[in-house]
């Protein structure tokens, strides 16, 4: 299980869904056969099914996966999943989630994995995020925030993987906010400079803010597996395949 990547972030809603897409639409635009998976996701209602993170991964890369298999468990509440698992009676068990994942690995030459919140959020009462990439034993793409607050947020993130050992490939800044002034230039500017200094890990960015999403997730996503980042990142992840080999 070493062909694949598994895509986390600082915090939820930092674009993770749109960075774990266009990796995988890039791999595929390469020529390699390329698996997606989201293994929980909350928040998910059958009005809201087609709009899902899964679904949209699996519509990216017109896979003919059932969604089943590219996310073992979906729940309704849109909670925390240890909470959601708790109050829909439906306890998540990682040897579940490792199964399907090996099942998908087998077929395709790379794996795009996208995680649930941050690496500290907890799955089981026992176990969290962290544990999930431990079991799938992944190197880590951490997603962060470019302007104000991204710093403390990486830091801690990448911390937190390191303690556990866990290999990261890269840290990857968005606009998740339009930059309008001159301050915020400056912000985002002091992010990346002292990201790039005090991470410790190759550090990629900012992509464009992409506005109207998620009606326009589809063409962000094209454009975005164009972009001279998502083509390093994709390096990154080849270079990282090849050591482990």
């Amino acid at each position: 299980m070493n062909h694949g990547i598994f895509i986390t972030g600082t915090d939820t809603g930092v674009g993770k869904t749109l960075i774990t897409a266009a990796l995988a639409l890039h791999l595929k635009k390469r020529g390699l056969t390329v698996g997606v998976m989201k293994p929980i996701e909350t928040g998910i209602s059958p009005s809201r099914e087609a709009r899902s993170d899964a679904a949209r991964l699996r519509s990216i890369i017109d896979s003919d996966e059932p969604l089943g298999a590219i996310r073992p468990y979906a729940f309704e509440l849109p909670v925390a999943p240890l909470t959601a698992a708790q109050q829909e009676g439906q306890p998540i068990n990682l040897e579940t989630i490792k199964k399907v994942y090996r099942l998908l690995s087998n077929r395709y030459d790379a794996m795009v994995v996208e995680g649930v919140g941050g690496v500290r959020v907890p799955i089981t009462p026992k176990i969290g995020v962290t544990d999930l990439i431990r079991t799938l034993r992944l190197p880590v793409v951490v997603v962060g925030r470019s302007g104000l607050g991204g710093i403390n947020h990486a830091l801690l993130t990448v911390e937190a993987l390191q303690r556990q050992k866990i290999r990261i490939i890269a840290l990857v800044l968005n606009r998740t906010h339009p930059i309008r002034s001159a301050i915020a230039h400056i912000q985002e500017r002091s992010t990346l400079e002292i990201l790039r200094k005090q991470s410790g890990v190759p550090v990629l960015g900012p992509l464009p803010y992409e506005p109207g999403m998620p009606t326009r997730f589809r063409p962000a996503v094209q454009q975005l597996a164009r972009s001279a980042a998502i083509t390093k990142l994709a390096q990154l992840m080849t270079r990282s395949v090849r050591q482990t080999r």
